[in-house]
């Protein structure tokens, strides 16, 4: 049950990863003013990354009867890491 979860998930957070990294290069080379702010944001963001990196772990952890109720945070973790991105995104382009 795991490895199959964890198969479906891989793509998708190698895409998150790929939008965290264009998220700090764009935070990188925004004007002097905001570059903390974004920073700031890009830290809170790489702190969700971290979450479900560990939520991931315990879901692999955890016994069939828990699976689920883990599976659930695990979900909740990468909706947070994607709205997070896409507030920065956001925010950036609002910016410009």
């Amino acid at each position: 049950m795991f490895e199959e979860y964890l198969k479906k998930m891989e793509p998708r957070l190698k895409e998150l990863d790929a939008e965290i990294e264009k998220v700090k290069m764009k935070a990188e080379t925004t004007r002097t003013e905001l570059k903390g702010k974004y920073q700031d944001q890009v830290g809170r963001i790489l702190v969700a990354r971290k979450r479900v990196r560990s939520e991931l772990a315990k879901l692999g952890e955890v016994g069939s009867d828990r699976y689920e109720e883990v599976r659930k945070d695990v979900e909740r973790a990468v909706d947070d890491l994607k709205k997070g991105i896409d507030e920065i995104i956001e925010s950036i382009r609002k910016a410009a």
